[in-house]
């Protein structure tokens, strides 16, 4: 009797040892077969799945803000200010995932066109998805202040990448401490 595989499970368990391996090593620095050996699957069960290495990236991304999506929806509470300070304490709980996908985009970025990555359909999903999900989180009405405060949270964890002496808990504390203050002049804002 053939072997029942679970075809969404094992992809998942790539993708997830891939971010972790692409964390360390960076992207560009990884061939397939070196990917295949360090998660260990064939190359033939690689490309069942995946059928490059770029489509493995872009599903991994996918599937990454997709966890975050679920993540950042347990950022909760009762007034603006209780969500913001919900928000700073997931990433800090959360700090080496976040961290992890920061250096991963930014190996990607340094080995790619940037106008391909930016016409890139799937990138443009996982953008829109971190922006509604900052929308939703904060009820921000204005989609670019949402996705500015994405960049800025981007911006805390590019910092923390090889920067042992700077404190990501102080970082995420000023930030939070600027948006409720920021949002409590533009109270309009919200909804």
């Amino acid at each position: 009797m053939p072997k029942v595989v679970d075809f969404e499970k094992q992809r998942k368990e790539i993708l997830f040892k891939c971010f972790d391996l692409f964390a360390q090593k960076g992207y560009a620095n990884v061939t397939t077969r070196q990917l295949c050996q360090e998660i260990g699957v064939s190359t033939g069960a690689l490309y069942h799945y995946f059928p490059s290495k770029k489509a493995l990236f872009e599903q991994l991304v996918d599937e990454i803000s997709h966890q975050d999506t679920l993540l950042l929806k347990e950022a909760v509470g009762e007034t603006l200010e209780e969500r913001i300070k919900a928000l700073g304490q997931l990433l800090i709980q959360h700090e080496a995932h976040f961290i992890k996908q920061a250096i991963i985009w930014i190996n990607f970025y340094q080995h790619n066109d940037a106008q391909e990555i930016q016409a890139n359909p799937t990138f443009q999903q996982v953008d829109d998805r971190y922006q509604r999900s900052m929308s939703a989180l904060l009820g921000i009405q204005e989609p670019k202040i949402a996705r500015f405060i994405w960049t800025l949270i981007n911006g805390v964890l590019i910092e923390q990448v090889g920067n042992e002496d700077l404190s990501f808990v102080e970082q995420i504390d000023l930030l939070t401490q600027m948006l409720i203050a920021y949002f409590e002049k533009n109270k309009s804002l919200i909804s």
